[in-house]
């Protein structure tokens, strides 16, 4: 139906039957405030080619229910990664550290519009809020004395891009692996020797009891994840999609570190694809099932992603992925370039090479460059936790100074000044917009990618 004004929207997509003079009740909500004066065009289609007869006549009859409501906001603005950028990167959540309660906020602002496009919670280990996975995070008692000039700059601040793991912080629990607690073995054993104290040797790994009495607890932190469901042959499989929703707080000066490029800009580009891949699985379009994954504590060393991994999701271990992506600091510099890394720990390609040429192409305006130029950081960000997995890894980044590849790092990383006017002066907020656009491309053609052959 179109309406005097031109808005046009569908009333009405349903099955018929064979009965004479059919007739029905039918939400006009889409053309709240419009004027009803003028004229009104309704279009009718038949698509049921095996009925028989002659449509001879249809009309509508539309009664109005006096001042209605407005509408609610077009899925448009969801869709907008700016949106999201100005709330995650806002004062009011104070730098969103691991954990604190600005942290907490983003997560339930991420799990309030994951609700609205009807995607569910898939933590059935924690069934109070499936959308949490909560972890507590911990730190070595004398790890100060283990951080270096060249990484820390003088007010503490972390300046060498990403982070090993577990290289400010770490999880502890009964079920941790023994290849996990020998990577907090080993960085034990480098604030000891830092401090210069003596080591006494090992067989193996620390237990965690002994773990615990070398460390200080912290309170509560979360991953907060969503999934949408497939609708194809492989919705068993997921493809993991995600961005570290946590940044570094308030320094120590009291200015806020509101990280608007690092990373709300990663977890925008998540949040405002949402609307659109659900529409894509609405129509059948999504094969594989996608997860939506923001982690905590990234910025303490990967602890987050960690934790996912070595915690999988009932149902989702890693048999069940397909492929991930990682998306951080993706807003800044200009809109036609944009840095990835698609190799595996040898630094062979992997899918996502080719998967990411095609969906650039699919773009009415392509990058003009996919730079290969952080290969540095393959192992410094959440998604090298999936690649010392064999998984096959895509990592997103605004890559480095130079437009064509290499150069500085971002002068405004880990400074207060990494704020969201950045981001508009760069490129007036078209940057997040089209890596969003791009990435919802891989996302369809990574789900509906052909199985290989076993």
């Amino acid at each position: 139906m179109t309406s005097p004004s031109g808005k046009t929207a569908v009333v009405s997509n349903k099955q018929g039957g064979s009965a004479d003079d059919l007739k029905g009740s039918f939400d006009l909500s889409a053309f709240a405030g419009e004027k009803a004066a003028g004229t009104w065009t309704l279009t009718v289609q038949d698509t049921a080619r095996q009925d028989t007869g002659t449509l001879k006549s249809w009309g509508l009859s539309i009664t109005p229910k006096g001042e209605q409501p407005p509408p609610p906001p077009p899925a448009s603005e969801d869709s907008d990664p700016m949106k999201h950028i100005e709330y995650l990167a806002s004062d009011a959540l104070q730098g969103r550290d691991s954990p604190s309660d600005g942290l907490s906020a983003a997560s339930e602002y991420v799990k309030q519009l994951a609700q609205k496009y009807g995607l569910t919670g898939p933590n059935t280990h924690n069934p109070s809020d499936p959308f949490q996975q909560k972890f507590q995070v911990f730190s070595f008692a004398n790890e100060n004395a283990a951080r270096g000039q060249a990484v820390w700059g003088e007010h503490g601040a972390h300046k060498e891009f990403g982070h090993e793991m577990f290289q400010e912080g770490f999880y502890l629990d009964e079920n941790m692996p023994a290849e996990t607690r020998e990577v907090l073995t080993r960085k034990y054993e480098e604030t000891m020797k830092a401090s210069g104290q003596t080591l006494a040797p090992r067989s193996g790994p620390m237990t965690v009891d002994q773990l615990r009495q070398v460390s200080e607890a912290g309170p509560m932190a979360q991953n907060t994840m969503a999934m949408l469901q497939g609708t194809g042959p492989h919705k068993d499989e997921v493809i993991v999609v995600m961005a570290h929703l946590d940044h570094i707080g308030t320094g120590r000066d009291g200015k806020v570190n509101n990280g608007a490029d690092d990373n709300a800009s990663g977890s925008a580009v998540l949040m405002a694809s949402i609307p659109e891949l659900v529409e894509a699985q609405k129509r059948g379009e999504l094969d594989r099932s996608v997860l939506f994954v923001w982690t905590g504590a990234e910025e303490k060393g990967l602890v987050g992603s960690q934790y996912f991994v070595d915690h999988p999701i009932p149902g989702l271990g890693l048999d069940k992925i397909s492929g991930v992506v990682n998306m951080d600091m993706v807003g800044r510099w200009d809109d036609q370039r944009l840095s990835i890394v698609d190799t595996n720990s040898r630094g062979q390609a992997n899918y996502f090479r080719d998967v990411v040429n095609q969906a650039n192409q699919k773009l009415a305006d392509p990058f003009d460059r996919l730079n290969q130029d952080i290969n540095q950081y393959r192992d410094r960000q959440d998604g090298a936790v999936f690649t010392r997995k064999g998984e096959d890894v895509l990592f997103m980044f605004e890559g480095l100074s130079n437009p064509n590849g290499g150069g500085s790092l971002n002068p405004d990383y880990h400074q207060p000044t990494d704020d969201i006017d950045k981001i508009i002066r760069d490129n007036g907020g078209n940057k997040p917009r089209r890596v969003k656009d791009l990435m919802v491309n891989v996302i369809q053609l990574a789900a509906n990618r052909q199985a290989p052959a076993a």
